[in-house]
């Protein structure tokens, strides 16, 4: 902003405003027809790690039957479908409250699991819950948070809960299942009031971590099927922090892996890296190499090194003085 008795103009524009994060923005999801298959949704092998709340491959494949990959079309959707409950994944479904009181869903669709997203305030009030569920003998469980900024510690305790529930109707299953009564996997429903706000984000966040999938990804694979989740610019900036969250304990593992002598497929995430991963930090060796290479001359002025060459920022504010020359 430049006033007629200024003599340092503003290099670029600016304004007053409170500075604010840049948005995320998540396209249509009627792109996805643009691709024959949809977007399915596999998980990455280069990040099968054995670690809680991350891509496994060899756990979804054994607690699902193989039965956890989706490749479905983006789902015709009309207003009524709001009030039902969709299936994001072969074991995942996500709606509302009132279809975790419904015995109908619950029986027709081999709900093992309901697991409620609430606030606490619910929780304290008795809402949001599914007697129906306890009732059909179907296991129940909860996340409560004060608030949505609380979400991203739970987003770890919600994956957890629905992994041990895998594993635990996996075993279950393995027991009492013969020939005539073939085993089956355990099926989740994850629901708040609306089915579009916290379960919803549940759900987006089960799948970035287990599938190594970004968070623009996840989003759509959610709205493809429930068209109805709709996420505000605060909740989309909680899902892309958990996702930053989750690609800096991957790099972490992936470095630990590295350290320990473990080879590293390439992953197209970090480009550049096959076969054996560098470290990202620089050595000490490194940096003193560097100070080395840097010359302070008889004005103060520091020349040379690499790291100096490439800091070529734009001025905030112009020099009248120098503009007129």
């Amino acid at each position: 902003m430049e006033t007629p008795e200024s003599s340092y103009p503003a290099a670029q524009s600016w304004s007053y405003r409170v500075p604010s994060p840049p948005r995320l923005n998540v396209p249509p999801t009627g792109f996805l027809k643009q691709s024959p298959a949809g977007m399915p949704v596999a998980p990455s092998k280069t990040h099968d790690f054995g670690s809680t709340g991350f891509s496994n491959t060899d756990f979804l494949s054994a607690v699902t039957y193989s039965d956890y990959i989706t490749g479905r079309e983006p789902q015709e959707w009309t207003y009524d479908h709001r009030w039902e409950a969709q299936r994001i994944l072969p074991f995942l479904y996500l709606g509302p409250v009132n279809v975790a009181r419904s015995r109908g869903f619950l029986k027709d669709n081999g709900i093992t699991m309901v697991l409620a997203v609430r606030d606490t305030k619910s929780a304290h009030a008795r809402l949001l819950g599914s007697k129906v569920a306890v009732e059909m003998g179907i296991a129940y469980a909860t996340v409560d948070t004060a608030g949505n900024q609380e979400l991203i510690a739970a987003f770890p305790r919600g994956i957890e809960i629905i992994n041990a529930h895998l594993s635990a109707m996996y075993h279950q299953s393995q027991r009492i299942s013969t020939d005539t009564t073939p085993a089956s996997p355990g099926r989740v429903l994850v629901f708040c009031e609306s089915g579009n706000g916290r379960s919803a984000a549940m759900v987006v966040a089960y799948i970035m971590a287990m599938f190594s999938m970004d968070v623009v990804k996840a989003i759509l694979i959610v709205q493809s099927q429930r068209f109805a989740v709709a996420f505000d610019d605060d909740m989309k900036l909680l899902l892309q922090t958990y996702d930053s969250i989750l690609s800096a304990k991957r790099m972490v593992l992936l470095t630990d892996r590295q350290d320990s002598g473990v080879h590293i497929d390439p992953d197209p995430m970090f480009p550049g890296i096959d076969g054996w991963r560098k470290p990202f930090k620089r050595t000490l060796n490194e940096a003193e190499d560097e100070d080395d290479d840097m010359d302070c001359g008889e004005d103060g002025e520091i020349s040379g090194g690499p790291s100096l060459e490439k800091r070529n920022g734009a001025a905030p504010f112009l020099d009248n003085a120098d503009r007129g020359r």
